[in-house]
């Protein structure tokens, strides 16, 4: 995905004025949402509220390995959150990430990645879990990989 072409001179200046902000919204099976900004103030994105929130998310990183589990931790300063959390453990927690730019933030400058949520723990300064993808990439499939021992006749 491209960068909108705002975005990609701010990201290349020297110095920029740009902030950009992630997006982050929980569902729940059971229809309970949460929408974060890692921001100082509410941010209306597309038809949607997100609340000011001090948050950090690491996504899963796409490499031939085995899935590392990436992290997303919330600052439990909110009893609201805490508790629809916690009613939500049994249930399956999708989380979606967005990145935009604070100026344009009906554009969606990376995303919507969206990712599974597991492990969660709570705990009086953080709520936290761990981010899982989607995609087959985070799996071993096919099991075998393509080398010259595994496979002559593909190599020269």
């Amino acid at each position: 995905m491209r960068l909108s072409p705002s975005a990609t001179d701010a990201v290349l200046a020297p110095e920029t004025q740009e902030v950009f902000l992630h997006l982050v919204k929980i569902e729940t099976s059971g229809g309970a949402i949460l929408r974060f900004v890692d921001n100082t103030q509410n941010i209306i994105s597309q038809d949607e509220e997100y609340i000011a929130a001090s948050f950090t998310v690491i996504l899963p990183e796409q490499t031939e390995n085995a899935p590392r589990p990436c992290r997303l931790a919330i600052d439990n300063t909110d009893l609201a959150v805490f508790q629809t959390i916690k009613q939500s453990v049994n249930e399956e927690i999708i989380v979606t990430i967005c990145v935009i730019a604070a100026s344009t933030p009906n554009v969606y400058e990376r995303g919507p990645l969206r990712y599974r949520l597991r492990n969660i723990r709570a705990s009086k300064e953080t709520i936290e879990g761990e981010v899982y993808d989607f995609y087959l990439i985070d799996r071993k499939f096919p099991k075998d990989t393509y080398t010259p021992d595994n496979f002559e006749g593909l190599y020269f």
